[in-house]
């Protein structure tokens, strides 16, 4: 490129190694460091708390949760969540440490599996998220559960299938109430997926234009329901992963619904993920004032 050339932009302002940036935790953390971190609160979470482990939700070998039954609490509300790791890694396994926290103040907690990118598509991935969802519902009073109380959840790439859950037409797809889901927690996801399709991201994610397009929540948000939505990100997130959840609330809000931002105070993208399961912290204080009145 001539010196006196303009940088190409490839979306919005950035060029492609900046966007790329944006998107590539890599470039900033050792991100196996905080998945130990994750999984040694989990191993001791399960130490401390009843839960079964990998019950089938659905007929492939990926397609099963981990439930934590509330403690003393029949037909008790139940947060469904959606673990992160780019789309292509990362477990329900690291996620059993917020049950250690919710389930003794009433309130169980199920941690979704599912295949990974590549043995999968995403939106493969989004399906079989919404098929765990609709087997909770389904299967709610085996565990103690009241399927009048579902909520959600997720974090990073599961922020992603949280809000793609969310938009969910659960009348024309599974026959089943319109506000099945009654509130939903997306913390530091994606849910315009432009940014991603033009990143480096799609080198093996391989989405079309009508992929990015159909896994975009923001363009599918309906106008008739809208469970109360609390969403944000970490403090130290990238620029990109504050834009998209403000895209996301202001669009949210704009349909009609109820949402709140929260800012995950002197965390990063990795770290705020440990505030599901610190009772103290705002994040937390905030899913039991949405779950409790």
């Amino acid at each position: 490129m001539p010196q006196d050339a303009a940088p190409v932009k490839v979306f919005r302002d950035y060029t492609q190694e900046e966007l790329d940036w944006q998107y590539d935790h890599s470039k900033r953390f050792e991100t196996g460091i905080f998945q130990e971190q994750r999984s040694a609160a989990s191993r001791a979470a399960r130490e401390k708390v009843r839960g079964l482990l990998d019950v089938a939700y659905g007929d492939h070998a990926d397609e099963v949760v981990d439930i934590f039954p509330a403690e003393g609490a029949d037909k008790a509300p139940v947060i469904v969540f959606f673990h992160g790791g780019a789309w292509t890694r990362g477990s329900k396994n690291g996620y059993s440490f917020p049950a250690a926290a919710f389930a003794p103040r009433g309130i169980g907690w199920v941690a979704t599996e599912f295949t990974k990118v590549p043995q999968g598509t995403l939106s493969n991935q989004v399906r079989q998220n919404r098929d765990a969802v609709a087997w909770v519902y389904r299967n709610a009073e085996t565990y103690g559960f009241d399927r009048d109380r579902i909520y959600i959840a997720g974090h990073s790439s599961g922020g992603h299938n949280c809000g793609m859950v969310l938009v969910t037409d659960w009348q024309a797809q599974y026959g089943l109430p319109k506000d099945l889901v009654k509130g939903a927690v997306a913390i530091s996801g994606m849910y315009d997926l432009e940014a991603v399709y033009l990143s480096y991201r799609n080198r093996y994610l391989h989405l079309t234009d009508e992929e990015w397009r159909a896994n975009s929540s923001i363009l599918h948000i309906p106008k008739d329901y809208g469970p109360p939505l609390i969403i944000g990100c970490a403090e130290h997130d990238t620029a990109e992963f504050h834009r998209q959840p403000e895209e996301f609330l202001a669009a949210w809000k704009a349909a009609g619904h109820w949402g709140e931002w929260i800012e995950l105070t002197d965390r990063h993208h990795f770290t705020g993920s440990m505030c599901y399961g610190e009772p103290e912290h705002p994040l937390f204080r905030k899913i039991l004032e949405m779950i409790k009145g």
